[in-house]
């Protein structure tokens, strides 16, 4: 009787092993265009890896008017703002990468900017706040941005 129902009990795993294998190859498998797909990132993973490049998040930086501005970190106080913006982001390129026309940002699209306090500074309205970009030239002149921290701070700028 024991050998009976042990070979039940067995009989029984394997049989809903089975069903369980045969239930996951019909509703579970991946489908050519899922499996093309997977193959295609993997190819072009490769292909980065054997040419040696890695690509990197680039600082947020945004084209303007021919310029290209850089995220400086430091963010504007919202009062005393002008309502009036003086355009949008309305294109973007991937993180990596520069942007290379007029009004295009490495970081998304739909912000609104205005004009900063002087040449070469831009706000762009971000998450309700106000970020100050500089283009390279400004970055690179500590005069260009001593002055703007002065004249930030009389005007409620802060750096956090």
């Amino acid at each position: 009787m024991k050998k009976i129902l042990y070979r039940g009990i067995c009989v029984c795993g394997l049989v809903s092993i089975m069903l369980c294998a045969c239930g996951r190859q019909k509703s579970g498998g991946d489908t050519e265009g899922e499996t093309a797909k997977a193959a295609e990132e993997a190819s072009k993973s490769q292909a980065d890896q054997s040419s040696g490049q890695e690509t990197y998040d680039l600082i947020p930086m945004v084209m303007i008017d021919g310029k290209l501005y850089m995220d400086t970190g430091y963010e504007v106080s919202a009062k005393d703002r002008d309502a009036l913006t003086d355009g949008k982001i309305t294109s973007e390129v991937d993180q990596s990468e520069q942007p290379k026309e007029d009004d295009q940002s490495n970081f998304g699209t739909g912000y609104e900017y205005q004009y900063g306090i002087s040449d070469g500074l831009i706000e762009i309205h971000i998450n309700d706040g106000w970020w100050v970009f500089a283009t390279e030239e400004v970055l690179k002149s500590s005069a260009g941005m001593v002055e703007y921290e002065d004249t930030a701070n009389e005007n409620g700028v802060s750096d956090e």
